[in-house]
């Protein structure tokens, strides 16, 4: 029976002032999550998708039901986000990208939104097993520009697919890959990806052969490019025999959350901007119940809906929002 462990690393970088990215290496869930949005909270994004996401860290019957599981989950995460926003218009913005990994026996369970990546090395070779939801990708799927020109494209970072206030039904890419004696799967934000080149990645992949020593490595490795951005990183390892567990979590999701957010106030006024510090202990974690059947009771369905309306306020409330 193969077994696996995994490790994770983030950075707030040389630039940024606060880390966004949020990442998850758990014993058979993996994810990596990008938080955008400013003020608006692009932390608090990441930490959510993180957070709602925990309970799948557990084993599955099949590899489709992980999938279908997988998908429901971050849909619900979508529309707390946007949720949260139509009561909140001062939070239009918020969103993040998501790339997991959940594990079912031999296989990999893959979801994908945005520009966070999932990598495969396998027999020495590396592949970049999702595809960048961005407009510069998209003109090098056209035949526009070519990858190198993709490197330094002033457009690089526009992203076309991310969880948030954009889309009710987002486009989330799911992909179902055979696992082998050996592999190594990494997870990242663009603050690797976008700033290490994959034979200074693929180097440290094959060199390292600790999954946390390679995760602390290549983060390592952007912050000597300058770390422009934050970076968070994945490894997982498939092994012969049981490691240690270290389920891990890493940057935004690790850390308890503090934004600014406006206040409502009396005819229309606005109070000046504060700090809203919300302890880790306080994210709720919506369940994973599937929809309720046709012929469930009207009770069932009122208290499904209840849930998502709690959970929403209470992202609401972490902006400063009425309770």
């Amino acid at each position: 029976m193969m077994a696996t462990h995994s490790a994770a690393a983030s950075d707030v970088g040389l630039v940024r002032q606060s880390n966004q990215d949020s990442g998850f290496a758990g014993r058979f869930l993996m994810v990596v999550a990008d938080g955008m949005g400013g003020h608006a909270g692009g932390d608090v994004a990441s930490h959510v998708v993180i957070r709602q996401l925990l309970e799948l860290d557990r084993p599955f019957d099949t590899a489709e039901k992980a999938r279908k599981f997988l998908r429901e989950e971050l849909i619900k995460i979508n529309s707390l986000l946007i949720g949260a926003v139509v009561e909140r218009p001062e939070l239009a913005g918020l969103g993040t990208t998501v790339s997991a990994l959940l594990r079912v026996g031999d296989k990999a369970v893959i979801a994908h939104i945005g520009d966070s990546r999932v990598y495969l090395l396998r027999g020495g070779a590396l592949e970049q097993v999702t595809d960048d939801h961005t407009y510069v990708q998209r003109l090098v799927d056209s035949g526009r520009i070519t990858e190198e020109e993709a490197l330094t494209h002033p457009r690089r970072s526009v992203l076309l697919r991310v969880l948030g206030d954009v889309d009710a039904r987002p486009d989330i890419d799911t992909t179902i890959l055979s696992i082998k004696p050996g592999d190594r799967w990494m997870l990242c934000s663009d603050g690797l990806a976008g700033v290490v080149r994959d034979d200074v990645i693929l180097n440290v992949l094959v060199t390292t052969p600790n999954a946390g020593d390679a995760a602390e490595a290549l983060v390592a490795a952007s912050m000597r490019r300058g770390a422009p951005d934050n970076v968070t990183v994945v490894v997982m390892d498939d092994l012969k025999e049981p490691a240690v567990e270290s389920v891990r979590l890493v940057g935004a999701a690790a850390q308890p959350i503090s934004v600014s957010a406006t206040t409502p106030a009396p005819r229309g006024k606005r109070k000046p901007a504060r700090t809203l510090p919300v302890a880790t202990s306080e994210i709720p974690v919506v369940g994973s119940t599937p929809p309720p059947k046709p012929n469930a009771s009207d009770a069932t369905r009122d208290a499904a809906s209840e849930s998502t309306r709690s959970v929403r306020a209470r992202i609401v409330k972490w902006f400063g929002g009425p309770s």
